[in-house]
């Protein structure tokens, strides 16, 4: 196995939604080849102004976020220059995920192309994509249009979960130390939905971000991974102590 991934977790604020209050992590994976931050997290912008920001979806989702919360300044407090990073993994492009875009001027940002297809379609604040985050000029897209490894090396590897968007992506980590990691973003948002107690939020297509998750199963036990879901309290507080795997 290649050597040298680290994995850094982080939460950017959390979201109230539901009755229920949840993080909103984002993630660094550096690696020989670059610097990759995956989501963002929530947008600077809601810090400062959720209701501007974010519109009628403010009154669906209450946000907790200082301006320390957002990813450039806690990856700043890390020794991570956001000039250094080389790339912007986008699992999606809804609200809560969108934090990193446009605060890293030299990375290419990687979005499944049904994913930027839909945001761009989509209605202003529709399905949790508000415009002002991604519809920009100041972005290198990539899009892709299959699951990608990222270096070619087998340590970042992008699997495609439609369902809870069009173009949802989930993501593969090959650790030396730990092992592998699955983060599945918001394919499983908890561990409910993983179990199969709960569906999944497919806003897309239910029956989609079901076989996505039974493709995430597969994956997992495949692999014996570390699963880390795309909100869930109890699932981040176990995996995010330590902060940092390698």
């Amino acid at each position: 196995m290649p050597a040298g991934l680290e994995l850094h977790m982080f939460t950017s604020g959390t979201l109230v939604f539901s009755g229920f209050e949840v993080p909103v992590p984002f993630f660094l994976l550096r690696h020989p080849q670059g610097n990759v931050v995956v989501d963002g997290g929530n947008p600077l912008a809601v810090a400062r102004d959720p209701r501007a920001h974010l519109g009628p979806l403010a009154d669906v989702f209450e946000v907790h976020m200082t301006e320390d919360d957002h990813c450039v300044a806690q990856l700043q407090r890390i020794g991570a220059d956001p000039a250094a990073i080389t790339h912007v993994v986008q699992t999606h492009l809804h609200m809560d995920h969108t934090g990193a875009l446009g605060h890293f001027p030299n990375a290419t940002v990687i979005v499944h192309e049904r994913e930027l297809e839909a945001a761009r379609a989509a209605q202003p604040f529709e399905n949790g994509y508000v415009r002002a985050d991604f519809d920009r000029d100041d972005i290198d897209w990539q899009p892709i249009a299959a699951g990608h490894d990222l270096f070619g090396d087998g340590t970042i590897r992008l699997i495609e979960t439609p369902g809870h968007s069009a173009g949802h992506m989930s993501i593969l980590l090959s650790l030396e130390q730990t092992g592998a990691v699955l983060l599945t973003a918001d394919a499983a948002d908890n561990r409910a939905q993983w179990q199969g107690r709960m569906e999944p939020r497919g806003i897309a297509s239910l029956q989609d971000a079901m076989s996505s998750i039974e493709l995430l199963r597969q994956v997992a036990a495949e692999h014996d991974a570390m699963v880390v879901h795309g909100h869930d309290p109890k699932n981040w507080a176990a995996v995010s102590e330590p902060s940092s795997y390698r």
